[in-house]
């Protein structure tokens, strides 16, 4: 009886100790609620940086597009007004209805003679007319308009219809100015007026200044 009693007892004692090593792996292998809301936070704060970094990058990448299509645009215009001011001529316009040099500005008008490259659809020496207009009612500043016509005069069957287009918008300031002899002084001394009007030549050098409305200024020509 003795010996049957120390048996059963040795079974339970084992079948506990059993039971108790199992418990213990389940408690070793699981995570309480506790750990489990500290890890979906930890997790939610990656995911807000990851998202927040990839929000930045690509406002980055947009705000870069967008000045690298300003810059293209400011050099396709620079470079067109140096190219056609470096080509420009001087002819007498005595077959106008006002005759005058073929050079003529002002502080925000400009007008010369030039010719077009040999690729483009007109043909021969152009009179291009540069002016500053007011911008649209719905647009800012104000605008940088250019026209272009023959200059010499064409027969009656051929005509060319003067189209106005817009260079630049936004403009807050522009300023054209000219250096050369003064035309009041009997003096040869050069320096920077602000118009040239009724001369006989072309000036030595064209400047212009440009400011757009966001503050931006352009490399002076």
């Amino acid at each position: 009886m003795i010996i049957k009693t120390c048996q059963l007892l040795s079974e339970y004692t084992q079948r506990h100790r059993f039971v108790n090593k199992a418990e213990h792996k389940i408690k070793q292998a699981g995570f309480t609620l506790l750990e489990v809301l500290i890890g979906m936070s930890l997790m939610s704060i990656m995911m807000l940086l990851l998202f927040a970094s990839l929000r930045l990058c690509v406002q980055n990448w947009n705000a870069g597009e967008k000045k690298i299509a300003q810059v293209s645009e400011a050099a396709i215009i620079q470079n067109f007004l140096q190219n056609k001011l470096h080509a420009a001529v001087p002819l007498d316009g005595d077959f106008l209805e006002e005759p005058q040099f073929s050079f003529q500005g002002s502080k925000d008008e400009l007008q010369f003679v030039a010719a077009m490259p040999a690729s483009a659809a007109r043909l021969g020496l152009q009179l291009f007319k540069m002016s500053l207009i007011p911008a649209a009612r719905d647009e800012q500043g104000r605008q940088l308009q250019i026209e272009m016509q023959p200059f010499f005069p064409l027969g009656d069957s051929e005509q060319w219809d003067v189209e106005p287009v817009v260079i630049l918008r936004k403009i807050q300031s522009l300023q054209f100015a000219y250096f050369g002899p003064d035309s009041d002084s009997r003096r040869s001394d050069s320096s920077w007026q602000s118009d040239w009007q009724e001369r006989e030549g072309l000036p030595g050098l064209v400047s212009i200044d440009i400011e757009l409305i966001n503050g931006e200024t352009w490399p002076q020509l």
